[in-house]
């Protein structure tokens, strides 16, 4: 009986509280708007929460390293820019488009890290910094007019389903699920909780904390580039403003989720509930029709909230 119990409490940990938040949140909306009932907007919402989920998945590797990304949004806005410029619609051109982010994301996450870890910069100033000169690129290669085109092909996967569940929402739950392996069946995983608990600590302990932080960062822009894939694929055009909604949705997903801006603490599938807390809340408030800057001065109080509530449970803690 104990150890029934004892599992359950473990299991209750990894998912987290927030999901017991999604339901009250959800079951509150469909009182007020029945056909949120209904499945079909059920896998709507689910299709819009992968791609702040997937963006989310990245900025809760950092965050557990005791870190922030804010350099996402623009990484998404770059990705968008490049991929539709390289693609022009034409569907042969879509592996070296997809090619040339992911291998853009990857340096600019080891300049992210490396500034962190290396320069010892602020990750606030550091990321900020980045974002800025992403999207001031993206305005220079564009001159204030985006150009190009995503190809046919990928509407199968910003628009397409698979047994009437959306490709993007199975594309981030297996992504969700291959970090869930990493960070509790990999080395690299106890070794990233240990840097975000204490980073000196682990250095003592013999962990390469300078290699972690920047696989770390890493990770976060290769994840808002598969996010901004996943975006391209969904609207199919340019936007210099595609990525601006997630420069801090995407932490307030992390947040809500339970992750400890101070690092070490968080889970995959708590963060996963975050993204879909932070969507239904934005479907609710669309709902009641609050105007798009009380939706920003909700988001805030929520993080500002979670990070507090967390807090007095940490100290509670034995």
């Amino acid at each position: 009986m104990a150890a029934s119990r004892t599992a359950l409490r473990r299991v209750l940990a990894e998912l987290g509280a927030v999901w017991l938040a999604v339901i009250g949140l959800y079951a509150i909306a469909s009182i007020i708007s029945p056909p949120m009932l209904q499945l079909g907007q059920v896998f709507n919402i689910l299709q819009v929460a992968s791609f702040l989920g997937v963006i989310a998945l990245g900025q809760f590797v950092v965050v557990l390293s005791g870190g922030i990304d804010l350099s996402q949004a623009g990484v998404v806005t770059l990705t968008n820019i490049v991929a539709t410029s390289v693609m022009l619609g034409q569907d042969a051109m879509i592996l070296p488009a997809v090619a040339i982010c992911l291998g853009l994301a990857l340096v600019i996450g080891a300049l992210n890290g490396a500034m962190v870890a290396v320069l010892g910069i602020t990750p606030l100033v550091a990321t900020l910094g980045m974002n800025a000169l992403l999207f001031g690129s993206a305005l220079v290669f564009t001159g204030g007019a985006p150009r190009g085109a995503g190809a046919p092909a990928l509407d199968a996967i910003g628009n397409g389903t698979l047994g009437g569940v959306p490709v993007a929402t199975l594309i981030w739950l297996a992504l969700a699920a291959l970090l869930w392996a990493l960070m509790r069946q990999t080395v690299f995983g106890r070794w990233l909780y240990s840097v975000g608990g204490n980073a000196r600590a682990a250095h003592m302990m013999g962990v390469p904390v300078e290699r972690v932080t920047i696989t770390a960062y890493a990770l976060s822009t290769l994840m808002a580039a598969c996010g901004g894939l996943l975006l391209t694929a969904y609207v199919g055009n340019p936007s210099l403003g595609i990525g601006n909604q997630y420069l801090f949705t995407a932490v307030a997903a992390v947040v809500v989720g339970g992750a400890a801006l101070s690092g070490g603490i968080g889970s995959v599938p708590a963060t996963v509930g975050g993204a879909v807390f932070i969507t239904v809340l934005g479907s609710f408030t669309n709902i009641v029709r609050v105007s798009t800057g009380a939706q920003f001065v909700i988001q805030g109080a929520l993080i500002l909230i979670s990070v507090y509530a967390y807090r007095q449970f940490a100290r509670r803690r034995p």
